[in-house]
């Protein structure tokens, strides 16, 4: 199976994850989602459809490369992953092309951030939104927590970063994590709907309303801030969060969780 399939439909075209049941993320996904926003751009669709065709949106960062972050050299992985994920959303939000998350079931960490990059969201009522990566001594990388602050404000940032609470889609909807809230047995048929009517608008006057958008956006030229990438280090290297990232790979790996 592929990790992502593309559909083309009438002015919008459908980009369904397949990676895992949890859709982590690692640099092969990366690279599969920006190609099918090249392709969106290529074919001048109006919008790009992200879905999840498994349980889970995008359930965050890839086991294997957290593990690779405990390694002797993983400095190097690190820097390489938070890097690649930003690059990731920046291409998102810099495309000329509106994207559309649909998020089903998880969306946590990156998987967060992947959503936050995207111009608009719809998530089901039972999906689970949030950064638990403090309870394992991590940080959400690639930018995410910025893109948290951005558009729901400290307030709601604080309470989702500092407590590692999960939140389910009503909630998140009502902080503005996301545009539309439906229930489960709703949200392929609502999201479909919604992405065919705004595909229906005008092309240009969508490009130009994204490109007026982001204007009053953060800038997304530079790759992540130092502040971020020092933070990560000093975790990443302190015994007591290395001893709870091991204990969550080793729970991931018993219940074979991909």
């Amino acid at each position: 199976m592929k990790m992502l399939t593309l559909e083309p439909r009438e002015n919008f075209l459908v980009a369904t994850l397949n990676r895992n049941v949890q859709n982590t993320i690692d640099d092969a996904l990366a690279e599969q989602i920006e190609r099918a926003v090249a392709e969106a751009e290529r074919l001048e669709v109006a919008v790009l459809h992200l879905r999840t065709g498994t349980p889970h949106f995008c359930g965050g960062a890839d086991p294997a490369r957290v593990a690779r972050w405990l390694a002797e050299d993983g400095s190097e992985a690190l820097h390489f992953d938070g890097d690649r994920w930003n690059r990731l959303f920046c291409r998102i939000e810099q495309s000329s092309t509106i994207v559309f998350a649909e998020m089903k079931g998880n969306a946590l960490g990156a998987g967060l951030g992947l959503a936050l990059a995207c111009d608009l969201r719809m998530v089901s009522t039972t999906s689970r939104i949030g950064v638990p990566e403090v309870k394992v001594g991590l940080l959400p990388a690639g930018g995410t927590v910025e893109r948290l602050v951005s558009l729901v404000g400290m307030v709601v940032a604080q309470r989702l970063l500092l407590s590692g609470d999960l939140i389910d889609g009503l909630e998140a909807h009502r902080f503005g994590l996301a545009h539309w809230v439906a229930s489960d047995d709703e949200l392929r048929a609502r999201a479909a709907a919604t992405v065919t009517r705004i595909a229906g608008q005008s092309a240009l006057a969508l490009q130009e309303a994204k490109r007026l958008l982001a204007a009053t956006r953060r800038n997304c030229t530079d790759a992540l801030t130092e502040v971020e990438v020092s933070a990560f280090e000093r975790l990443i290297n302190s015994d007591e969060p290395r001893e709870r990232i091991r204990a969550l790979l080793g729970r991931l790996a018993r219940v074979g969780n991909l």
